[in-house]
């Protein structure tokens, strides 16, 4: 009779070999192994390279969360879903079996679970798109736990309404997220001004008749609108164009952005506002200002302008919905 051969537990081998057998497992096969304990929860995040993971949150109708990395690793996919009271996030086989799934009472207390799992094996960059069927409360409790687990966010588009309060906390809290996307509306009473230090490379405000323009001159890129048209995850899209008193509505406010680019050296490449249903006619902006004329047509009139510290130029291009300056070179 042959003798059977005993198993080898996997974790008494020397970390040398577990590294190299990891490289040869898929990321699905890591996760699972990393729930299995918190001892193999830790070994794995010991054998795992550094900044190398992604993780992206959908936050729709349907809940999607997707584990990437780089090199050759394919991305583990969770959807979400109800069963009965519990709302489960859930790894599932091609063939519809369950490998793993994080439970709790609520939506958020399941992401909470899964996203303290992931950042303690996994330590991932992470992008979180909240769609409008979410409700601000949710969107604030993500954002909070997120903070506290220290993750580091490169994209952040929230789309729901959100209060001036909450607003608030979220410009102060991500103001040097690289990509911020705020689609969402707020009250046509919320004030705000930024500091030197908002920093995002890629600003979107598509409620934005709160926003003082030279306030975000510190950003590389950024579109400002008067408006909330969206498409939601499920394709469709929704409008409101509601009449409002918009704070860049106003000479001077373009003017101090432009002159603020001449005179400083803040990191401004891209600038584009759109004051649309209101008419607002920015090529007034131009007038009086004495900067060269590169462009007098119908639609927009055009001025190059040079930066004092450097020589730096760009464009001033104005009509009577938009204002866009843009550096050249």
């Amino acid at each position: 009779m042959s003798e059977v051969s005993k198993p080898l537990p996997l974790f008494r081998l020397p970390a040398i070999l577990l590294r190299e057998i990891s490289r040869y497992m898929d990321l699905q096969e890591i996760l699972l192994i990393s729930v299995a304990s918190k001892k193999s929860a830790y070994i794995m995040r010991s054998l795992l390279p550094k900044n190398w993971f992604n993780l992206k949150l959908l936050f729709c109708t349907e809940t999607k969360i997707v584990l990437g990395a780089k090199g050759r690793w394919d991305p583990v996919i969770v959807n979400g879903g109800k069963v009965g009271d519990l709302i489960k996030l859930q790894i599932t086989q091609p063939s519809g079996v369950i490998s793993y799934q994080w439970m709790g009472s609520n939506m958020q207390e399941s992401v909470e679970l899964l996203l303290t799992h992931f950042a303690t094996v996994f330590k991932p960059t992470i992008s979180i798109n909240f769609e409008e069927d979410c409700n601000q409360y949710f969107v604030m409790g993500v954002l909070k736990y997120v903070k506290q687990q220290n993750f580091m966010i490169t994209s952040l588009k929230i789309s729901p309404y959100i209060s001036p309060e909450n607003y608030k906390y979220i410009l102060d809290e991500y103001r040097e997220v690289p990509k911020l996307r705020l689609f969402c509306k707020t009250s046509l009473d919320f004030e705000y001004r930024a500091g030197p230090d908002f920093r995002v490379n890629d600003l979107y405000v598509s409620d934005g008749h709160w926003v003082h323009l030279e306030d975000f001159s510190n950003c590389k890129k950024v579109a400002v609108r008067n408006c909330c048209g969206k498409t939601n995850c499920c394709g469709k899209t929704n409008y409101c164009g509601k009449n409002k008193q918009l704070k860049y509505a106003n000479l001077e406010v373009p003017r101090a952005l432009i002159r603020k680019w001449i005179e400083s050296d803040c990191r401004l490449e891209y600038f584009a506002v759109s004051s649309f249903p209101i008419k607002f006619n920015f090529r007034l902006v131009l007038h009086g200002l004495g900067f060269r004329i590169t462009e007098l047509g119908q639609a927009f009139h055009t001025v190059e302008i040079t930066r004092r510290c450097n020589g730096k130029k760009a464009t001033v291009a104005c009509s009577e919905y938009e204002f866009v300056l843009e550096v050249i070179d």
